[in-house]
């Protein structure tokens, strides 16, 4: 795995200092690790660490109503989707084929729309990580097979 370039920010950029509490983070993670997860597995930690540092920083500069969203999202994931698969919360206690399933699951109830802030935020930041092209089979070329002029 190609590891990331490092941030360079501006000297004027605003500075986040906003963290994600630690038990917010682990359902963070356990849900992405659900979320990102493929039939060999989770993702690799380093890669799910990244992106709860990026989306870390998304969230200290996106200020607090997104933070709330978040938040809210994880606790309802947290509480919510291990019910719908017949386990006991929080849903970092499960094994990842249980969390997979269990959000897989609660997506499909009426509360499952409490998922897609938190789904949309992570989804923007996963995919700006410089091994996702690869990973989803872009080659950089123009999705057009010659056809547009």
């Amino acid at each position: 795995m190609q590891s990331p370039r490092p941030h360079v920010l501006p000297r004027d950029a605003a500075h986040a200092s906003w963290r994600i509490p630690a038990p917010l983070r682990t359902t963070a993670r356990a849900f992405a690790e659900a979320l990102f997860a493929t039939e060999a597995g989770p993702p690799p930690a380093a890669r799910v660490a990244w992106l709860l540092d990026d989306v870390e920083d998304f969230l200290g500069r996106a200020g607090g109503r997104s933070q709330a969203i978040f938040s809210a999202s994880m606790l309802a994931l947290t509480t919510l989707a291990p019910l719908t698969i017949g386990a006991a919360p929080p849903l970092a206690r499960l094994g990842w084929r249980d969390r997979v399933r269990a959000v897989e699951r609660f997506e499909q109830t009426p509360l499952g729309l409490a998922v897609l802030g938190a789904k949309a935020m992570l989804c923007f930041v996963w995919y700006e990580h410089p091994d996702s092209a690869g990973e989803i089979g872009y080659d950089g070329g123009c999705l057009d097979a010659g056809g547009a002029r």
